[in-house]
């Protein structure tokens, strides 16, 4: 749809009529001339276009890199985008100085990138090492290697270690430090007033981040009717709703791990965070968008339907809610009627809280697709376990809730033998398939393998890791 949309880019306001599924990407380069934000991958995966989102937050804006090729300019209205251009404005800054310094640029293509992001860490993350490469877990370098580039990252901890947690007393900070223009930094406090305000479109496409959608369609094509789930009010919360914690269309993969109702329910939770993708995408990427789109390795689908999860459906005529081990009927096909989109997920919360472990195997340890994964969340009674579920993904056309292994495990002790008759009924619900990833025979290994991993992560103090492995 064509709308008029008002946002600030850098120091200036962008105030046009302009089609919402254009690519910010496209249209900071091509119509603002703005090319230092590079078109690398374009699939979200090499950190190149990165920007910085300002999106309004609790107390004010929240900051946050994100890649521009899977950014809709429609979901810039009422936001601010920081392109390298505008970090630069004021001359090198302290992230780039350690660049320089560390000689963590060569051909340069990446460079923009991997700055927006180190720039981004200082101005909302944790200062440390960990947060540090965790901000750049996104960007990839072909030509100078990584070594000078960490050395340089290390080193920003060290030098801004000081830094204010108030988001306005950092920015000041970094204004004050040449990270940022002064000038900028005071915009950065703020957002610009949105040129219009879509209603909810429940018959049109309802997109989440888009993180796996523009990838299928990088270039789409005016008046698609997009409609964006987190311009509609209330899709971007979490909240205790009765017996269930409600998970809002909207939220991101990185705002359910930081939230503290879903870390007090499932304690322990925000150590999978960094096996799901990168932290860019994590920062667009929704979790509603994750189960719609219905991959059979989808890693946020393993966590929730470990988790008991719901789905609630919403049209037009109103709400229905089916189980999420319901809404996969085959590969890439739900339950969705036609006029239907996600609204919420519903995770039951009245019995209290949940031990939960997940694994996940694939070629690289993190940013990367699985080939197989699953989940087991557990509660207990003394020396026994009186609710169970255990998720499948990657062994079948759809990830699925092993109902004969989580049936077994109620009243049983955790000890080997009921984990090694858990694989078995789990194996015994599907027959693992080949795919380029991975053969029949491999797969089959490799869940009983993670079954019994759960085991001995989940209970550590049981010797259980001789007793499978000796």
């Amino acid at each position: 749809m064509k709308r008029r949309l008002v946002f600030r880019v850098n120091e200036g306001l962008v105030d046009a009529e302009a089609w919402e599924e254009t690519l910010a990407l496209d249209y900071l380069r091509r119509e603002l001339g703005l090319t230092g934000t590079k078109e690398g991958c374009r699939e979200g995966d090499c950190g190149a276009c990165l920007v910085l989102l300002g999106e309004p937050g609790e107390g004010g804006p929240s900051w946050k890199a994100v890649p521009s090729c899977l950014l809709a300019l429609g979901e810039l209205d009422g936001r601010h985008v920081v392109t390298i251009e505008g970090i630069a404005a004021g001359g090198l800054t302290p992230v780039m100085e350690a660049f320089l310094d560390e000689g963590a640029s060569q051909c340069g293509f990446c460079s923009p990138g991997f700055i927006v992001a180190l720039t981004g860490f200082l101005v909302e993350g944790r200062i440390d090492p960990v947060g540090a490469l965790v901000s750049i877990e996104g960007n990839l370098c072909r030509c100078t290697g990584y070594g000078s580039i960490r050395r340089a990252a290390e080193r920003l901890t060290k030098d801004f270690a000081d830094l204010p947690k108030d988001l306005t007393a950092r920015l000041e900070a970094l204004g004050r430090r040449r990270v940022l223009p002064s000038s900028l930094a005071a915009l950065m406090s703020s957002l610009p007033e949105p040129g219009s305000r879509p209603a909810p479109a429940p018959e049109g496409l309802n997109l989440g981040g888009g993180t796996d959608w523009f990838v299928k369609n990088p270039d789409p094509e005016p008046g698609a009717g997009v409609a964006f789930t987190d311009r509609q009010a209330g899709l971007d919360r979490i909240e205790r709703t009765g017996d269930f914690l409600s998970v809002g269309a909207a939220v991101t993969v990185r705002s359910f791990f930081e939230n503290p109702l879903v870390r007090a329910f499932a304690p322990g939770i925000e150590a999978f965070e960094a096996r799901v993708a990168s932290l860019p995408i994590r920062n667009r990427a929704t979790l509603a968008g994750n189960v719609v789109n219905a991959s059979p390795i989808a890693d946020m689908t393993a966590l929730l339907l470990a988790l008991d999860a719901r789905a609630r459906l919403r049209s037009a005529s109103g709400f229905r809610d089916l189980p999420l081990a319901e809404f996969f009927l085959g590969y890439k096909k739900t339950a969705l009627r036609d006029g239907e989109f996600l609204d919420a997920l519903l995770v039951p919360a009245s019995a209290g809280p949940v031990r939960l472990n997940f694994e996940k195997v694939s070629k690289r340890e993190s940013l990367d697709i699985a080939t197989a994964n699953t989940a087991l969340a557990l509660r207990m009674e003394g020396d026994r376990i009186s609710w169970a579920r255990l998720s499948v993904g990657g062994m079948a056309p759809v990830p699925f809730l092993a109902r004969a292994a989580s049936d077994y495990l109620v009243g049983k002790s955790p000890d080997a033998a009921a984990a090694r008759e858990a694989a078995r009924l789990a194996l015994s619900d599907c027959t693992p398939l080949s795919d380029v990833r991975g053969s029949s025979g491999y797969r089959t290994r490799l869940l009983e393998r993670l079954i019994l991993a759960h085991f001995v992560r989940l209970f550590p103090d049981r010797g259980l890791l001789k007793e499978f492995w000796p």
